[in-house]
C-alpha cells in the first residue's frame, strides 16, 4: 500500500517473473543486440537501447503481426502461459525464459486519495483486503499455469534457452546506466534505495535457503 500523486494504490496482482522474450536467432553474446528491432517498454527499454537495440514501443494488439510481417526481430511478453495465447510460437521458435526487465511484476489498484479518505474504515478495509487477495490469486495462477504451458510450447519445437553470461552482465551494466540518469528525480531515487536495500536484507537467506532448496530437490527427484 503507498501514496502518490493523490492516489492510494494496492499492490493487486502479479504475474511472477517475466520471460526474456521470443527471438528470430539465438542470442550469442550481447552484440547480437546491437541494431536488434525489439519491443520492450519502460526502463527495461531504455536499458536495451543501450545495448544499440532499436526499441519498440507497440501497443499489444499490434505486437503479433510485427514479429510475423519482420517489423520486428522479437519481443518480450510476460510468461510461458499468456506467451502461448498470444501465439508468437506460431512465428519463431527461439525462446528466453529468463528476464532481466520484470523479475516479479506487480499490479496495482488506485484510487483517488480524497476519496479513499472519505469512505468509512470497512470500506476501506474491504478494497484492501480485496487487493490483496486478488494479487495472491494471480500470483498463483500464473506459477500453476507458466510451467504446463512451457510443457506445451517445447512440444511444438520452442527452443528454450537461456542468456549467455556476457549478455546478462551487459544487461546489469546497461540497466545501472539507465538508473544512474534518473537518480536526479528524489522519487525514483526513494524508491531505487528502498529496492536496493530490501535486495540486500533478503538475497542472503533467499539464496540459502529456496535457491538451495529448488537445487537439491531437482537433483533428487529429478
Amino acid at each position: 500500500m503507498g501514496e502518490i500523486f493523490g492516489l492510494k494504490s494496492f499492490l493487486g496482482g502479479n504475474t511472477g517473473a517475466q520471460a526474456g522474450g521470443w527471438f528470430r536467432k539465438e542470442i550469442t553474446s550481447a552484440a547480437d543486440f546491437n541494431g536488434l528491432k525489439f519491443r520492450m517498454p519502460g526502463l527495461g527499454g531504455k536499458a536495451l537501447g543501450k545495448l544499440g537495440a532499436s526499441v519498440q514501443n507497440l501497443p499489444g494488439a499490434e505486437v503479433y503481426q510485427a514479429l510475423a510481417s519482420g517489423a520486428l526481430d522479437g519481443t518480450e511478453w510476460i510468461g510461458p502461459w499468456a506467451d502461448e495465447k498470444a501465439g508468437f510460437q506460431e512465428i519463431t521458435k527461439f525462446y528466453y525464459a529468463a528476464g532481466f526487465h520484470e523479475p516479479g511484476a506487480g499490479l496495482s489498484v488506485a484510487t483517488n486519495r480524497d476519496v479513499f479518505d472519505s469512505l468509512s474504515p470497512a470500506h476501506q478495509k474491504i478494497i484492501e483486503i480485496a487487493s490483496a487477495e486478488t494479487h495472491q490469486w494471480n500470483l498463483a495462477q500464473f506459477l500453476n499455469n507458466n510451467g504446463s504451458a512451457l510443457q506445451r510450447l517445447q512440444s511444438g519445437g520452442v527452443k528454450v534457452l537461456e542468456f549467455p553470461d556476457d549478455v546478462w552482465d551487459a544487461f546489469g551494466k546497461a540497466s545501472e546506466e539507465v538508473h544512474a540518469e534518473n537518480l536526479g528525480d528524489d522519487l525514483y531515487k526513494k524508491v531505487h534505495d528502498d529496492y536496493q536495500a530490501s535486495l540486500k536484507a533478503s538475497s542472503g537467506w533467499i539464496k540459502q535457503s529456496e535457491s538451495a532448496y529448488r537445487t537439491q530437490r531437482d537433483r533428487v527427484l529429478g
